[in-house]
């Protein structure tokens, strides 16, 4: 399997590093071997003709494996040796004898077996001699076994010549070539899949449809090309026109069937009854197979080939395709007889899946059937089960005849399958219900524009997501007020995500409108959506107040609902305490936004609603990186990621992204932040993905500033805080990073502007990191007064929440104190600083402040990196602990107590302690024997 262009391979820096390595050492008289290994497809055919390309002046030989030869004993053997049958005649007779019989087509008795394999390796030895040689053998898994023993053999013993072995193979490594060195290949990064599709297709490939196939390729080129040649440009091009799930890979499936193929009948049966229900565990399988007469031993044959995976309680294949493949791969009788077979199976048992075996035998409509479908249909969906529900529900409508009923379903199996996470199959599904229920039945319709309107908040630009859903809650207004400001808060919502502050207002009025002439019952969720929508249209209108006394809810926020403590402990819809979880972070209370969020991720995940839990996981992932760290956050939005890739979900996808560029900024980690930057910051702002991009580029700005390049922080700040390109809530808590970068900068009048801004802001709050944040702009802004702003600062920050941030303001006063020469007061602050960065990871800002604590004589060294930097002490110091091993390095240094007990942050009482437990195990008697012994230079040997 090639890729990339002609003569060039996309990624695999590390492992072209190591073929080229391999290469130069081989010209140097050094020879070697190497197994590349990894799924079929992966790229080792394209890496061993790189190396063949590195290797243009050896002698190459190719005994690639084929699958006709693989038991034509002694086939690859022939083929390495022919080129080399010059200097046959300068082996011993007996070699030589041995190998010419190799050459004739007749296999030499097994006794000679080492004869060829020492015949080769000199062969080989004598052509390197002359020119470094490289064999070259592909698809290892075809070659017989007696040549792989040759082969492994003589690889093991060429380090001297000048021969370089390189094999592939998609098997097991230890099996074919034991004893060799074996580089594995993982997947493609994603950045490389992008590339390779950039490059591999003409035709344009929309950005959801581009990210759809990325994920699903998982990083196997084979699989990324196959898909891009199979679906036309249509499909390419619009992503409601890509078929789910997406077509099966022809070569891969190809490679996958040849096995299962070439398996026993009985064992390709008991394969088939699996494929057909892949939820039968050993027992039952085994039982399906005494049914129909096979015996259960056939199923270790599949074990053994590498296509099923069994333990005691399970059984499922190793690849996921491969049971689609075997499915959809049978004859119509086969898969009939699987049917029926597992039919009967089930009713003898009374299970539920009878009735799902039963229709796939039918072609026509039922009545009977179709109600029972539905009836387990519904169960599963209250069981947690969406997957399994929509399923049946869909199989529901097809048994179904008359036109209206078989619109409801179709509308049902929608629903299931957006919770599956199916989410353009739940779009065709509407579409077909779409055709089919009356005008007269409002209700339906209504909620079946909301369910289009959800699936268009994850999968369409956020603006158009926003009509959907606008639309929806018109629709839904007169009927179903209740859900008509659920789709309200899901519009206002997308509007948030566009970066447009009218949406959300215009959303919010119309909320106003219906909590007027709310009914009764209906009025608890409604009232909380309407907070929701209402703070955050009263925040963009400059009610700001109002705003944040809405967004925190209950008596203490001052919210709609005074008559209980929160209403959120009463709402059970995990989408509106998502959303609600979002308009906390607009009140600045990132407590209150965690806690909201986990309620909507727990609530989503026991109902199986994988969309809306990813959709909440955002929330989560942003609170937590604020009050736990970037560590925290990474975790959850790493999952969260994977989770809305998996479901199609290409808007929480790109947001997510984007918190991982911020959570990556804020660590310092530059090569994670620029792995999402052409996605997330340049792609995601075009289209409308303004959530996305302020946080993508606050975490670009988080890595200028930290390093010190303060006028792009100030630039990408500034293109944060453009409405239209951003989101008003981001680009209003970046303001304090803008400012300091501003200030540095030069730009102080913005720097000024964007301040007042902000302390309005942190006024209406009234309390926490914000007031805090506020003080530290005026320190920055008022150098007549600043020492007093930071201290207030400071004061403010041990009651708030953002640990990081409070360490931010310890770093800038402690330089401010540096530059007005009062550097103990600073190393206070420094320190503080650089502790908090070592524990939240926070590498370039820990740089930063240890140079600054450098610049005040502060030689500060991080406790968890100080073990490493200490030098070899010699054998006495063996019997040392790590602790007194640092000790004992610092004072040979010439540190005192107290600078020892500062650096690792003990207290002199205990160095006391630890000084005199060495002196006693070392046998000595001072503190100038252990500096004298443990010198430089010195007594390291001892």
């Amino acid at each position: 399997m090639t890729y990339g262009t002609e003569h060039t391979v996309i990624g695999r820096q590390a492992e072209c590093r190591r073929l080229a390595d391999s290469v130069e050492a081989c010209r140097r008289a050094g020879g070697s071997a190497l197994l590349l290994t990894g799924d079929p497809g992966i790229g080792k055919t394209a890496l061993m003709r790189h190396a063949s390309r590195l290797a243009h002046d050896f002698h190459t030989i190719c005994a690639d494996g084929v699958r006709a030869e693989e038991t034509l004993a002694y086939g690859a053997v022939q083929r390495m040796v022919r080129p080399l049958d010059a200097d046959l005649r300068r082996l011993p007779p007996i070699s030589r004898e041995a190998v010419e019989r190799v050459l004739l087509g007749r296999s030499p008795p097994p006794r000679e077996r080492l004869l060829v394999a020492d015949a080769l390796l000199g062969l080989l030895a004598r052509a390197g001699g002359r020119r470094p040689v490289l064999i070259s053998v592909d698809d290892l898994h075809w070659v017989d076994a007696e040549s792989r023993y040759i082969l492994g053999f003589v690889a093991r013993r060429i380090s001297t010549a000048r021969v370089l072995i390189l094999a592939g193979t998609d098997g097991e490594a230890s099996a074919l070539m034991p004893g060799v060195p074996v580089l594995h290949l993982a997947g493609m990064s994603d950045v490389d899949c992008l590339r390779l599709v950039a490059e591999c297709q003409p035709s344009p490939v929309a950005l959801a449809v581009r990210e759809s196939l990325v994920h699903t390729a998982g990083g196997n080129p084979l699989v990324l090309l196959e898909l891009l040649h199979t679906l036309t440009p249509a499909q390419l091009s619009q992503p409601a026109q890509l078929p789910d799930p997406l077509p099966l890979v022809p070569r891969l499936i190809h490679i996958r069937l040849t096995r299962f193929r070439r398996l026993p009948g009985d064992c390709r049966r008991l394969l088939l009854l699996l494929a057909t229900e892949p939820l039968l565990n050993p027992f039952s399988l085994l039982r399906m197979a005494g049914r129909a007469g096979i015996d259960p031993a056939a199923l270790k044959s599949a074990e053994e080939a590498g296509l099923v995976t069994l333990s005691a309680t399970t059984v499922s294949f190793r690849h996921a395709d491969l049971r689609r493949a075997i499915y959809h791969g049978a004859h119509l009788a086969e898969r009939h007889w699987a049917h029926a077979l597992l039919a009967r199976a089930f009713a003898d048992t009374d299970d539920d899946r009878r009735c799902w075996h039963e229709a796939a035998l039918l072609s026509e409509t039922n009545a009977e059937l179709a109600d029972e479908l539905e009836r387990h249909a519904t169960r599963a969906r209250r069981g947690g089960e969406p997957a399994r529900a929509a399923a049946l529900m869909e199989r529901s409508a097809q048994l179904t005849g008359e036109e209206g009923h078989r619109g409801r379903r179709l509308a049902t199996a929608a629903d299931y399958s957006r919770l599956a996470g199916r989410l353009r199959h739940a779009a065709r599904l509407l579409e077909r219900a779409t055709r089919l229920v009356g005008a007269d039945q409002t209700s339906l319709r209504g909620h079946m524009a909301y369910l289009q309107g959800l699936i268009s908040l994850h999968q369409t630009t956020a603006a158009d997501a926003y009509d959907t859903l606008l639309a929806a809650a018109g629709v839904l207004a007169a009927d179903n007020p209740s859900l008509a400001v659920k789709s309200l808060a899901a519009a206002g919502e997308a509007g948030l995500h566009a970066g447009n502050a009218a949406l959300p207002v215009q959303a919010g009025r119309r909320a106003l409108a219906l909590l007027e002439h709310a009914r009764e019952q209906d009025q608890g969720e409604i009232r909380f959506a309407g907070d929701f929508l209402l703070g955050v249209a009263d925040s963009f209108q400059g009610r700001l107040p109002a705003a944040v006394a809405r967004l925190r809810g209950g008596p203490d926020g001052g919210g709609v609902d005074r008559e209980r403590p929160d209403a959120a402990t009463e709402v059970k819809d995990p989408l509106l305490l998502a959303c609600a979880s979002h308009g906390a972070l607009f009140a600045a209370d990132d407590t209150r936004a965690r806690a909201l969020a986990s309620r909507a991720v727990a609530l989503a995940r026991t109902a199986g609603d994988t969309p809306t839990m990813v959709h909440a996981m955002q929330y989560l992932a942003y609170s937590e990186c604020w009050l736990s760290g970037p560590d925290a956050a990474t975790l959850i939005a790493t999952e969260a990621l994977r989770l809305a890739r998996e479901t199609g979900q290409l808007n929480c996808a790109r947001n997510l992204m984007g918190m991982l560029m911020l959570t990556a900024g804020l660590a310092g980690d530059a090569k994670a932040c620029e792995q999402y930057t052409d996605r997330v910051v340049d792609e995601a702002a075009a289209h409308g993905a303004g959530l996305a991009s302020a946080l993508g580029l606050w975490g670009l700005a988080q890595l200028d500033l930290a390093s010190g390049d303060w006028a792009e922080a100030a630039t990408k700040l500034h293109r944060l805080a453009r409405t239209r390109l951003g989101h008003p809530g981001i680009a209003l808590e970046a303001v304090p990073t803008y400012v300091e970068a501003a200030v540095r900068a030069g730009e102080r009048p913005r720097a000024e502007r964007a301040a007042a801004n902000f302390n309005r802001w942190a006024e209406a709050i009234g309390r926490g990191w914000p007031a805090a944040l506020a003080a530290r702009c005026r320190a920055l802004l008022e150098a007549d007064d600043a020492e007093t702003h930071f201290r207030h600062a400071l004061r403010l920050h041990r009651t708030a929440d953002r640990e990081l941030e409070r360490a931010r303001t310890a770093l800038l006063y402690g330089e401010y104190l540096n530059r007005e020469r009062r550097r103990g007061d600073a190393r206070v602050q420094l320190r503080e600083a650089a502790e908090v960065f070592r524990r939240h990871r926070a590498r370039l800002w820990l740089d930063r402040t240890r140079a600054e604590l450098r610049a005040g004589g502060d030689d500060w060294r991080d406790p968890d990196t100080a073990e490493s930097d200490i030098p070899d002490l010699g054998i006495a110091a063996r019997t040392l602990t790590s602790r007194q091993r640092q000790i004992v390095w610092l004072v040979a240094t010439g540190a005192t107590n107290k600078e020892v007990a500062a650096r690792l942050y003990l207290s002199p009482r205990t160095i006391d302690y630890h000084l005199r437990r060495i002196f006693e195990r070392l046998s000595m008697t001072s503190r100038a024997d252990l500096i004298r012994r443990f010198t430089t230079g010195t007594g390291c040997g001892e």
